[in-house]
């Protein structure tokens, strides 16, 4: 089911997106790992907090008392909220497993969706051992916990594929593998490797979860970029890219949108 458990997600543009739902399984495995993170650094405060006030008297008992379940808190809940803002929707738990959370329509999950979707988890987590959340993964066709089902989001499958070295050369540099972001009308993507060759740099990106919807209205944008107003431009450019982005595996985060969905274009009109 992990494998082969899609979802349709319909865009505001009209195209529709396919990406692979996560399974209970591999959310299980990613909630553990997390739990394991979880209590690693509670464990830490918690001594840390002993050392600071062995030889305290009752007032600094009761403060540091206040001070671990306030911890222990932001600990259970913005460990997630954290990570999904910092790692667009993948914890270090989801990060390890292949896993990423997004909005219903393949958007990034935004500040007060990951607060919903992780204040709830109190509730998927009872009565123990995660079996509200459980049942409702198995039970909805989204595979959505109740936390997924409030804040609008679902858990998905990052396509993994061999990550080779960058070399020196930043990928800030849109010269480095071709022609500068801002072309005109008619962009047709172009090899400096030579007609037919996937450059080196892009070899080893995983684009096969990428269909011809997602290519087509990239390649529309691109085509059409110069065309648009500048803030126009980069809406639309950050949000086609935060789409496609679920899809492939092995792009560098420092992309800029449009080098992200130059080099997704390059890549599909080569290897089809």
């Amino acid at each position: 089911m992990d494998l082969e458990d899609r979802y349709i997600a319909a865009t505001p543009e009209g195209v529709s997106l396919s990406v692979v739902l996560a399974g209970l399984g591999s959310r299980f495995t990613a909630y553990l790992l997390d739990a394991l993170f979880q209590g690693v650094a509670l464990i830490v405060f918690a001594l840390a907090l002993g050392a600071l006030v062995r030889n305290g008297g009752e007032t600094s008992s009761l403060v540091a008392s206040g001070a671990f379940a306030l911890f222990a808190a932001v600990d259970l809940i913005g460990y997630f909220v954290v990570f999904d803002l910092l790692w667009s929707g993948r914890s270090p738990g989801k990060r390890i497993t292949g896993l990423r959370v997004v909005r219903v329509g393949g958007g990034p999950v935004g500040f007060w969706s990951s607060i919903l979707r992780n204040v709830l988890r109190l509730v998927d987590v009872l009565p123990s051992f995660y079996l509200v959340g459980s049942v409702l993964i198995l039970a909805t066709p989204r595979n959505q916990r109740l936390g997924d089902l409030a804040a609008g989001t679902v858990v998905v499958r990052q396509r993994t594929g061999a990550v080779t070295a960058m070399g020196a050369r930043s990928w800030a540099d849109p010269g480095q593998w071709t022609a500068p972001v801002g072309g005109g009308r008619g962009w047709v993507p172009t090899s400096p490797a030579g007609p037919g060759v996937v450059p080196a740099e892009l070899a080893h990106w995983d684009v096969s979860a990428v269909g011809p919807n997602e290519v087509m209205l990239a390649g529309m944008f691109l085509s059409n970029r110069h065309g648009y107003a500048p803030e126009a431009r980069a809406r639309l450019g950050i949000d086609l890219a935060n789409r496609i982005w679920p899809l492939v595996a092995g792009a560098p985060p420092t992309l800029a949108p449009e080098q992200f969905l130059e080099a997704v274009v390059l890549v599909k009109s080569i290897r089809g």
